[in-house]
């Protein structure tokens, strides 16, 4: 149950003034300490201000601070200038840094759009969406490629691994004899096609190892369980891959990663 006298203007402001009071004597707890009183190092100024003791302030405001900052700093007409348009901008835009904008051409579909300075070397598509309709014929996704392609002789000398992680995986099953078959099957998705990592025979189901589910990523398996409904497949992520580093790093010699056990003698 809650009384209107509450939320009323004057019982607030009783119960503010109340809490400065308090905060400023130091009453609430033994290790609050009052509020220190400082006179401005500003010598135009000289004004008193209150601040915590622990607080390194000088000066009572922005502006004295930057007048005694600036004293005998010589600015060029082009620093002033510059100086003058931000200060003439909406406060909105003073909070966050404006880049300038750089145009590009999109790979796809010749489309022209814009992208800050950082982004321009690794953008090359103008959406996602073009991007998959682009690059969707490929079976695996582009961040994959980016691993350690290969072949690993000590698991199969005919299979090339995209990854480490899908190297590891494999000797996993190995280990714990779990039979396996490496991409077997491309699914065709109407924009892309998709290839799982594994097939399991024993429990009719698919894997696929990713180690950053991004939105290239999200929009095939979305596609692919609106697509195969009845097909099982089962996204092997970052955490779940860690989880079986640590429970099996030790019992594999050629664990491959940052991790990896010392070889034994």
């Amino acid at each position: 149950m809650s009384f209107g006298f509450y939320s009323s203007p004057e019982y607030r402001k009783s119960q503010s003034d109340i809490a400065k009071s308090n905060w400023e004597n130091g009453t609430y707890s033994f290790r609050i300490k009052p509020l220190e009183t400082r006179i401005c190092k500003n010598p135009d100024c000289n004004k008193t201000f209150r601040v915590k003791p622990y607080d390194l302030k000088i000066y009572c405001s922005h502006h004295c601070s930057a007048h005694i900052g600036n004293m005998g700093r010589k600015l060029s007409l082009l620093t002033r200038h510059k100086m003058s348009m931000s200060a003439s901008l909406p406060r909105s835009l003073h909070k966050r840094r404006i880049l300038p904008r750089i145009s590009l051409v999109c790979v796809g579909c010749g489309k022209k759009f814009e992208v800050v300075p950082y982004l321009a070397k690794k953008r090359k598509y103008c959406s996602s969406m073009c991007a998959i309709k682009t690059i969707g014929s490929r079976t695996t996704s582009p961040k994959a490629s980016k691993g350690k392609p290969g072949i690993r002789k000590d698991i199969d000398p005919n299979i090339c691994f995209y990854s480490t992680w899908e190297a590891n995986i494999a000797r996993v099953f190995n280990l714990v004899g779990l039979r396996w078959v490496y991409a077997p099957k491309i699914f065709d998705l109407g924009q892309h096609t998709y290839r799982p990592d594994f097939y399991l025979p024993d429990f009719d189901m698919y894997i696929e190892v990713k180690n950053f589910l991004g939105t290239y990523s999200l929009e095939r398996h979305i596609l692919f369980k609106r697509k195969y409904p009845k097909i099982k497949l089962k996204l092997l992520l970052k955490s779940d891959y860690l989880k079986i580093q640590e429970n099996y790093r030790d019992l594999i010699d050629n664990w491959e990663g940052p991790n990896a056990p010392y070889p034994k003698v």
